[in-house]
């Protein structure tokens, strides 16, 4: 029975595991990517039109988060899939209340 490797199995033996993204053979990560590119492109773009409180709670839904929460969302999701934390949530929630101070003036 311990003659039943397979070739795969041999060619396996002694390499050096790859530090790929476990959703790399799916396409997520570039997919990820673009998007995140997509949405700050969005931001910036909105992020030039300053409006004030009063504007705010006129705008459409979409509208208001891409002015007040996506920016910091985008970049704390970001950091997440990179630092891919036990504990997520948790993870995010500390990364928003720590960096929410860069993100408010923006408003």
């Amino acid at each position: 029975m311990a003659d039943d490797h397979t070739d795969a199995d041999q060619s396996m033996e002694g390499s050096t595991p790859v530090a790929e993204s476990p959703h790399a053979e799916y396409g997520l990560t570039e997919n990820i990517q673009r998007i995140v590119e997509n949405e700050k492109a969005h931001h910036e773009k909105m992020a030039k039109q300053k409006l004030d409180l009063q504007t705010l709670q006129t705008l459409p839904t979409r509208a208001y988060l891409d002015q007040t929460v996506v920016p910091i969302l985008l970049q704390g999701l970001s950091v997440l899939a990179k630092e891919r934390p036990p504990q997520p949530i948790e993870f995010l929630a500390a990364f928003l209340l720590k960096n929410k101070s860069q993100f408010e003036d923006r408003n």
